[in-house]
């Protein structure tokens, strides 16, 4: 579901034309008001960037399959709680991708990390080469795929999953919005 529509717009926040956009965050990545009467709005279907094998930044966004710390040692899954016990239980933590075994950063720490099945070491970083620049934003300005929650995509796919057209960001027909171009605050 889509939440509710209490932005407060501007200028920055790429609603140009009809294209995909995501300005609330929706989890499903970047979505469209469409044209069908019958269909508020739906999916796009833009792929995500974060299944890349190197990070951003701290790695917060990090969705790869690496599951070895960076000695090693295999990870403990996330919906487990042995050997190690720890709060981050994935549906607890739904947008922290912790899925299997791999690397996450769920806490914000420098890079990612996983607990380890070592009884003897809890947890350790995992080693994943850098994307770029320490200075890339964390919701990068993407056009072919999406990172994140999708806010930085600014391709120009303009139809849903389902092939339907997308209504235009300025238009309020066929559905009323408050996703408004000239008055969304940038995220």
């Amino acid at each position: 579901m889509l939440s509710a529509y209490s932005y407060i717009p501007t200028l920055q926040n790429g609603l140009e034309e009809n294209f995909c956009r995501n300005p609330d965050g929706y989890l499903g990545g970047p979505w469209c008001y469409t044209t069908n009467r019958t269909v508020r709005f739906q999916s796009c279907g833009i792929k995500s960037c974060q299944d890349a094998a190197c990070i951003w930044c701290n790695g917060e966004d990090y969705r790869g399959a690496v599951d070895r710390t960076a000695s090693g040692r295999e990870c403990q899954r996330w919906d487990l709680q042995h050997p190690h016990s720890h709060p981050f239980q994935p549906d607890k933590f739904p947008d922290r991708g912790l899925d299997d075994n791999y690397c996450r950063n769920p806490d914000g720490s420098e890079r990612p990390w996983c607990y380890t099945t070592d009884p003897q070491l809890k947890r350790e970083f995992c080693d994943l080469p850098r994307c770029g620049p320490e200075t890339q934003p964390r919701e990068a300005t993407t056009f072919n795929c999406f990172r994140g929650k999708g806010q930085g995509y600014r391709g120009t796919a303009n139809t849903t999953t389902a092939g339907v057209p997308c209504q235009r960001w300025d238009a309020q027909s066929p559905h009323q919005h408050h996703f408004a171009p000239e008055k969304y605050a940038c995220k």
